[in-house]
């Protein structure tokens, strides 16, 4: 029976390997965006990965962009609501990217320019009145 011998670049390439897919799991950056919405004072909290899918070199690779949390607010006594998406972009390891989640999206519309970083469910209501949503 021969007795195989590894090369020691081979080694540290496979160690690498596994090192690096077990860090920043899906999982994990999920929990940490749950730990931050909870934290600033969200309740039930949900988080969904957001993933993009590319054809490169003939392969089909999925990839975890950002973290989105759909939260229905309402700024009123009136019974309507509004689906306010926030969203925590991540590296294409599946990590949390920045500190920072922003509002993407109010009843599947996008918006932009709403400014602050990481709002709380009082800042989420208080920019949905200043933009005229009836929530």
């Amino acid at each position: 029976m021969r007795s195989r011998k590894f090369s020691p670049v081979a080694t540290v390439v496979a160690v690498a390997l596994v090192a690096l897919t077990g860090c920043g799991s899906d999982g994990d950056a999920e929990k940490e965006y749950v730990k931050k919405l909870t934290t600033a004072g969200f309740d039930s909290v949900r988080v969904s990965p957001e993933t993009k899918t590319s054809l490169r070199k003939k392969r089909k690779r999925t990839k975890t962009i950002a973290y989105n949390f759909a939260w229905a607010a309402n700024t009123d006594a009136d019974p309507a609501v509004c689906q306010v998406t926030l969203r925590h972009p991540a590296h294409s390891s599946g990590s949390l990217r920045g500190d920072h989640w922003n509002i993407e999206e109010v009843n599947d519309e996008d918006v932009e320019g709403w400014g602050g970083e990481s709002p709380d469910p009082e800042s989420v209501r208080r920019l949905l009145r200043e933009h005229r949503y009836d929530c």
